[in-house]
């Protein structure tokens, strides 16, 4: 917060900081899960320019890919939650023929497409993701961030 305060007269020096020193962002954040994208949204609802990285997206995340959203939407929570609710069909359509339920057709299980909605519906919350932190007006970095120093 060092770069609002001084621009907002707040103070004329901050400790630590040399005088003349500019900052592009008065916060940057690395990594886009639940925490990142809060503090980010929320310091730039009160003024704060906020920046934010996260590796570049794919579904299928990994150390060199991922996606906003965090490890709980992008290879956690969300997709396990998504796998477990559509296993958990196949038992129940049984169980339902032994309380009245009459299934004319045979019923299969397509792996295929249970994977489909879950790369679905990683896209769609990523998508969600990206728009707040946009419409919260912080800047998304897709790639590698790390400090140095």
């Amino acid at each position: 917060m060092a770069r609002k305060m001084l621009i907002d007269g707040e103070a004329e020096s901050v400790p630590g900081v040399e005088q003349g020193t500019h900052f592009d962002f008065d916060l940057f954040i690395i990594g886009t899960g639940s925490g990142g994208v809060r503090a980010a949204r929320f310091l730039s609802n009160y003024g704060a320019k906020v920046g934010i990285c996260e590796l570049p997206f794919n579904a299928i995340s990994s150390e060199t890919i991922g996606g906003v959203g965090g490890t709980c939407v992008i290879r956690g929570c969300v997709p396990k939650k998504i796998l477990v609710y559509g296993a958990s069909f196949g038992g129940e359509l049984e169980d339902a023929r032994n309380y009245g339920w009459e299934l004319s057709e045979k019923v299969d299980f397509n792996w295929k497409k249970l994977l489909q909605k879950k790369t679905d519906e990683i896209n769609r919350l990523n998508g969600i993701y990206k728009r707040l932190l946009s419409n919260a007006g912080v800047k998304l970095f897709e790639g590698e961030a790390k400090i140095v120093g």
